[in-house]
C-alpha cells in the first residue's frame, strides 16, 4: 500500500517550545543577540532534521494528514501513519466506489504505541472504499515529555549548523561531524523489516 504523510509547517512558536533560544545560546556559549534569527532558524532546521530521521514529533502538532488510495482488509492488519506519538485520530474520510466522499467515524479506530492506526478490537476496516483515503490526526509530545537524548540530539545539531554555516569546508578536520545525532537518534527510529 502507498501512502503519503502530509507536510505540516512548523506552527508559529514550535521550536521554541521545545528548545528555547535562550537554552540554545547558552548550548552554543554566545552571549550577544546579534545572531537570534539565525540560532532559531537553525534551531528549527535541528528539530526537524532529528524528527524526520527519528519519525517522531517532539512537540504537540495538530493537524496532520496520512493520505492513500486503500485501507487493509484485514482487521488485524495495520496501517502506519509514520509519526509517533499519534495522540488523536481526529477525522477519517475516502471516497466509496461511486466516488461519493464518505466521513467515517474516528471513534472506530485505535492507536499503537507504535503509531500503527487499527479499527477497535472486533471492528473492521471500512470496505468499499473507491480510493483518496485521509486520517487527520494529532501527534506528538506532550511539553516536558520528549526524550532527554533527541533533545540532545537537536542541540548537538544546531552546534554542528551553527560552526559549520558553509556547504564546503576548506581547512579543518575531515570527517562525518552529525555521527553523534544519529547515534542518539538511532533508538528512537522504527525498524522495517
Amino acid at each position: 500500500m502507498r501512502f503519503e504523510l502530509g507536510h505540516v509547517p512548523m506552527p508559529e512558536g514550535y521550536g521554541d517550545a521545545i528548545l528555547s533560544l535562550d537554552a540554545c545560546k547558552l548550548h552554543l556559549r554566545v552571549t550577544h543577540g546579534s545572531e537570534n534569527e539565525l540560532i532559531a532558524a537553525l534551531r528549527d532546521a535541528a528539530i526537524e532534521f532529528v524528527e524526520r530521521y527519528c519519525g517522531v514529533k517532539l512537540g504537540q502538532v495538530t493537524g496532520m494528514t496520512w493520505r492513500a488510495e486503500s485501507l487493509p482488509s484485514d482487521p488485524s492488519r495495520s496501517i502506519s501513519l509514520a509519526v509517533r506519538p499519534v495522540t488523536a485520530v481526529t477525522a477519517v474520510a475516502w471516497q466509496d466506489g461511486e466516488g461519493t466522499p464518505v466521513d467515517g467515524v474516528p471513534a472506530d479506530y485505535r492507536i499503537s504505541d507504535s503509531g500503527e492506526m487499527l479499527p477497535l478490537v472486533g471492528g473492521q476496516w471500512p470496505s468499499g472504499i473507491g480510493g483518496s483515503v485521509v486520517v487527520t490526526f494529532d501527534a506528538g509530545y506532550a511539553a516536558g515529555e520528549a526524550p532527554s537524548s533527541l533533545l540532545s540530539a537537536v542541540k548537538l545539531m544546531l552546534g554542528h549548523l551553527y560552526l559549520n554555516r558553509e556547504a564546503v569546508v576548506s581547512s579543518g578536520m575531515a570527517g562525518e561531524v552529525p555521527m553523534g545525532v544519529t547515534a542518539l537518534c538511532s533508538p528512537f527510529r522504527q525498524v522495517l523489516i
